[in-house]
């Protein structure tokens, strides 16, 4: 037989995870990538863009690539921090109240897969996923 890609498979399931956060996202004229950085600011605090990369395992050009509309729609701001090079992330208000109520779809997204996979079977794409992000270079 035929050796299965690690790799497609992986993505084949982030692309069907994606499509199904995506479209109850659709409403707030977001998409995931973008509510997941909304969400990581929320829980970090001010946040600088390093640290941003680290917590969601992106490289600095998706993570700008992905900043860029919600700086420019008012959702982030971006500050200078103590090193010029450095820039602060941190919410608005208007990126606190979208976070606020695209949290409600996200939890409706979390809900849905829970519900059609199952406890033990999050339980173990939840370790997969770490083990996963362990192997990163």
């Amino acid at each position: 037989g035929i050796e299965p890609c690690l790799a497609l498979y992986l993505r084949k399931a982030n692309r069907v995870m994606t499509q199904i956060y995506d479209h109850d996202m659709s409403p707030h004229g977001i998409k995931i990538t973008q509510f997941s950085i909304l969400r990581a600011v929320s829980l970090l605090g001010e946040s600088t863009s390093r640290s941003l990369q680290d917590a969601l395992v992106l490289d600095q050009t998706t993570l700008s690539r992905n900043l860029k509309p919600l700086i420019r729609d008012g959702f982030l701001l971006a500050v200078p921090g103590n090193d010029r090079r450095e820039k602060l992330i941190q919410l608005t208000d208007n990126g606190k109240a979208l976070f606020k109520a695209a949290k409600k779809d996200w939890r409706k997204s979390q809900q849905a897969i829970a519900d059609e996979l199952g406890e033990d079977i999050i339980h173990k794409l939840l370790e997969v996923s770490d083990r996963v992000v362990e192997l990163k270079m």
